[in-house]
Parts: C-alpha cells; sequence; structure tokens
C-alpha cells in the first residue's frame, strides 16, 4: 500500500463514520479468505458510499476483495495479498417490484432469503438456486455465477440479469442493462460482470427476472445400477416432460429416500400445476418401473431437503470439490468413467446436473491427491470438448494449483479487459483465471 494503515483506516473513517471501520484482529480472522487476513474491514452503507471505498482504496493501491454472505469467498486461487475486505451486507433495499412486468431491482447485499419473502406476497420469486440460500446475497451470486439445478428450466444466473450499477475500482459508477426484458440498446456489458468474481468491480445494484411461485411441486427419485438411472435420465431428458431438474447421485452423495438401496439414484424435480405435477410422477415413474428401478416420490420437507443438499454439495465445507463441464450427451459416459477410476484412494461423492452438463465430485480433502486427480480430470474432461475446475477446496490443497484448470483461448483478451477496468490489480488480486 501507499499509505499505513493507520492513514487508509482514517480515510476510510472519514467518509464511512468511525464505527463502519474495523481493525479488531478477532473481528477480521472471520474476513480472512484462504486464511489471509486482512489489515481492515469496512461496511459501506450506500452504492455512493462504495464507490468512496473503492476510489480511496484505488489512491492507497490497497489489494480488496468485496464480501457478501462468504458463501462463495473460498472459489478461486490463493489471493496474492488482502489489505481491505468490504462487506456490502448494508446494502440490502428492495428498490423496486415491477410485477406486472415480473422484474426486481434489488441492492446486491441482500440475502436470496431476504429477497423471496419481499417478493412472495405478490406470488412471484427469484429462480436463483445458489448454495447457502440463507446467507448468498444477490451481489455474490451474481458475481460468481451460482446456478443451480433448476438453471435450464429458468434460466442461468446469466440470463435472469437484465440490468445492473456497478462501482468502478477508480470510484467511478456505472451502469449496465436496464429495467426492462427487451432492452437492446448498446453492448450488454451485465454480461461481463457476471461471473467475474469481483475482479472488474463491486455489483451495487442489479434487475433480474421473476417468476410465478409453482402450484405444487415434487421430485421423483429412482434407485437402481448406474446403467439403469443413466437410461432413464436419458429417456426423460428426450421425452415431451419438461422437469424443473434432472441429477444423477451415487451412494456416497448421501442416503438414498426412505432407506431404499441402490448404488446410484436420479432425481427428477417437477413443479408446477398439480395436474402438470403428477403427469410428470406418473410418466417417470412409469419408465422406472419399465427400467427396473425403484421409486419414490418425495414431497414438502423431503423434497427440499434433497434439493437444499444437491444446491450446497459443491460447496461443501472442508472438501475438495472438482467441478466438470461437458456436452450433455456426453455426461452419462463422463460420470461412468470416473466410476471406474475407483480405488483405494478414490472414493468421490458424485452429483451431476444431467440436463446443463455439469458434473460435481467431492473428496476428502487431502493435498497431496488434489492435483493429481485434477490433472486427470482435465485430460477426460478435454477428451470431450469439456473443462475442469477445483470448485472448493481448503487453502493447503489449493497451494501451487491455477484452480481454473488450462487457460482459455480467450485469456489474452481477458486479461486486456481486466487492464481496462482495474490496471492496478487491485480487486481480488491473483483469484481468478491465470491469476487474473
Amino acid at each position: 500500500m501507499n499509505l499505513s494503515e493507520d492513514h487508509l483506516a482514517q480515510r476510510l473513517e472519514a467518509e464511512l463514520g468511525v464505527a463502519a471501520v474495523k481493525s479488531e484482529s478477532n473481528l477480521l480472522a472471520s474476513y480472512a479468505v484462504d486464511g489471509k487476513q486482512p489489515l481492515l474491514f469496512c461496511l459501506p452503507d450506500t452504492p455512493a458510499q462504495v464507490a468512496a471505498v473503492l476510489r480511496i482504496g484505488s489512491e492507497s493501491n490497497a489489494a480488496m476483495i468485496p464480501w457478501g454472505g462468504g458463501t462463495a469467498i473460498g472459489i478461486g486461487n490463493l489471493p496474492r495479498r488482502i489489505d481491505l475486505v468490504i462487506g456490502l451486507n448494508r446494502l440490502s433495499r428492495l428498490v423496486e417490484h415491477d410485477d406486472a412486468n415480473l422484474t426486481a431491482t434489488l441492492e446486491a447485499g441482500m440475502t436470496l432469503a431476504h429477497a423471496q419473502a419481499l417478493v412472495a406476497p405478490r406470488n412471484q420469486f427469484l429462480p436463483f438456486d445458489p448454495p447457502r440460500v440463507g446467507h448468498s446475497t444477490i451481489g455474490g451470486i451474481i458475481a460468481a455465477s451460482l446456478n443451480g439445478p433448476r438453471r435450464m428450466f429458468y434460466g442461468s444466473v446469466r440470463d435472469l440479469v437484465i440490468g445492473m450499477k456497478v462501482a468502478l475500482v477508480s470510484g467511478e459508477p456505472i451502469k449496465a442493462g436496464g429495467k426492462v426484458v427487451k432492452n437492446v440498446a448498446g453492448y450488454d456489458m451485465c454480461k461481463l460482470f457476471v461471473g467475474s468474481f469481483g475482479t472488474l468491480g463491486i455489483i451495487t445494484e442489479t434487475t433480474v427476472r421473476m417468476a410465478p411461485i409453482p402450484e405444487t411441486a415434487a421430485t421423483l427419485i429412482a434407485l437402481g445400477s448406474l446403467p439403469q438411472v443413466r437410461q432413464l435420465a436419458d429417456e426423460v431428458s428426450r421425452s415431451s416432460l419438461l422437469p424443473a431438474a434432472v441429477v444423477l447421485m451415487n451412494s456416497q452423495a448421501g442416503p438414498a429416500a426412505n432407506g431404499a438401496q441402490g448404488n446410484w439414484r436420479v432425481a427428477v424435480w417437477s413443479e408446477g400445476f398439480e395436474d402438470s405435477v403428477a403427469r410428470h410422477l406418473r410418466d417417470t415413474q412409469a419408465t422406472a418401473e419399465r427400467l427396473g428401478l425403484g421409486t419414490a416420490v418425495l414431497r414438502e420437507k423431503a423434497h427440499e431437503q434433497l434439493w437444499t443438499k444437491v444446491r450446497d454439495f459443491p460447496l461443501e465445507a472442508e472438501r475438495l470439490v472438482y467441478r466438470v463441464t461437458v456436452p450433455r450427451g456426453s455426461v452419462a459416459e463422463f460420470v461412468t468413467t470416473v466410476e471406474g477410476w475407483c480405488g483405494s484412494d478414490f472414493h468421490p461423492a458424485i452429483v451431476s446436473d444431467v440436463v446443463a452438463g455439469t458434473v460435481w465430485i467431492s473428496l476428502a480433502a487431502n493435498p497431496d491427491v488434489a492435483m493429481p486427480w485434477f490433472s486427470k480430470l482435465i485430460a477426460a474432461a478435454r477428451d470431450r470438448q469439456g473443462h475442469a475446475i477445483i470448485l472448493s477446496a481448503p487453502p493447503a490443497s489449493k497451494d501451487g494449483i491455477d484452480i481454473w484448470g488450462s487457460a482459455p483461448s480467450s485469456l489474452s483478451l481477458m486479461r486486456e479487459i481486466k487492464r481496462q477496468f482495474d490496471p492496478n490489480g487491485l480487486l481480488n488480486p491473483g483469484r481468478f483465471v491465470a491469476g487474473i
């Protein structure tokens, strides 16, 4: 930093107030990122204050990390340094809910659970499915592009965001997109910030698409061998049915419904009007029974518990979790390949979004096995025109590894964009692809 810690704290206190700037060691420890503790923590109250903090931090050459609910803070490479963590929890206002047009504008620090409670009286909800719904903030979900099991039914985070306000590292506020679904003015800058992990600027406000709350929801679980559940998932995906999600899981990913036995299971989530859900259950169950699979139907609490586990699976604490994306037609074959690797040192829990083409592979954290299995997954994914990353891992398992895997062909473009938005590399330094 150009300024000492004390001088930086004084400048921030002058802008935000003394109570909004913290330097107590015990508090800072709770905002450590991959074991690295910041020098200061601050809590701006408004988007204008966020911009002011960024300007002051930039002038001080301070390395800054935005912090919403902390849900996805462990995603990324080890940080090069951390001087200042910027908490966004106070940016928690519902700016506008245009229920007639199915859109809502919210500040970025609001938790998804709070947002759902605010819009529910209009029979609408935000169709995001991130891990740890009670803690995930709107800005964090967007910055980390935390898609969930219903991604292909409602759209990805990238599809659902139609407008946003962002504070750049210079302190300049900018606006992208708009508040209506049909917005065609200029470049769609929103997509640049979705999944940017806070490396280009801090999202302070966003407008998202809403959806009507379904009348009912239920899940059919089918249990059996991997070839059997593969066949069911394939037939459901190719049928005229429109399930909200289709997920494949092995026995290590959690206990089967009602204690039923089976090495693998497929969960088919259906929601909407009661008649439609009943048809989905009936047709899926008939197909499962024809294939010789045992079945169970989950509703209400059991349904919610299952999908909470699926949502939270990618960010399990103190686990080593790989995420592999392959073309959807290759998912079943890739899962079969990974299962064939199982041996004395490889007993993964596997959860796969069959429709989106995503496979999560979770192991007990061990720094000695992180890279060998990562290399193997990278090669297997590349053979299928896919990609592998380490999504979640304790710091020791990430040391010396680029968790983002093979550098993309667009790396030079990504570096230039980073240089334009953050020329001194102060936002989340080193944590993104190839150390961006």
